[in-house]
């Protein structure tokens, strides 16, 4: 009976040991936190990055057929000190005044249960914001997109640079536009 008490203490000794490796390797800390490095860096005291950290951009689009589009948003940490991005940034698109929702369409946050991860200084972490896009001549396009990184209050803005529209379906139960928690470059 100690013996198969014993053997099972050590089975699960080495269970967590492996699991705790392989989250390690995977990119992952045991607080949960990925690096955008793949490594375990994070420690319980590294600040969210703020929005004096980061600056954002527009990065590549992607049309997988789907009717939607899917546009990278970059966060590059611009700051001398390692932050988390966690969760899922605000994301405005301003542009005419839509006669039913006036000038701002303020897109959803899907939390697709990530962790967030370390982003070291320089480097670069990305949010994908799905669009439902219109091309039609009378298509609202949007000027100018604002966003917050989660726990903040000032934005930062980054000019509409794309040649579609976008459809609007504020207070829709299920849109076609939304974004993504934050994930690595």
């Amino acid at each position: 009976m100690l013996r198969t008490t014993l053997g099972a203490l050590a089975l699960a000794g080495t269970a967590l040991t492996m699991t705790a490796c392989g989250a390690a390797q995977a990119g992952q800390s045991a607080l949960g936190v990925q690096s955008a490095v793949g490594n375990d860096a994070a420690e319980v005291d590294t600040p969210r990055c703020g929005t004096g950290d980061v600056k954002a951009k527009f990065g590549g689009v992607l049309d997988d057929g789907s009717g939607q589009l899917h546009i990278q948003l970059e966060y590059t940490n611009i700051s001398d000190h390692e932050c988390i991005l966690r969760g899922a940034p605000g994301v405005d698109l301003t542009g005419p005044v839509d006669p039913v929702h006036g000038p701002t369409y303020s897109v959803p946050r899907i939390d697709d249960g990530d962790p967030g991860y370390l982003l070291t200084a320089g480097e670069r972490g990305i949010a994908d914001l799905t669009v439902l896009p219109d091309r039609s001549p009378e298509a609202w396009r949007p000027t100018e997109l604002i966003t917050i990184p989660p726990g903040q209050e000032d934005p930062l803005r980054i000019p509409w640079s794309h040649d579609f529209g976008v459809v609007r379906q504020d207070g829709a139960t299920h849109p076609g536009t939304y974004v993504h928690n934050f994930k690595p470059f």
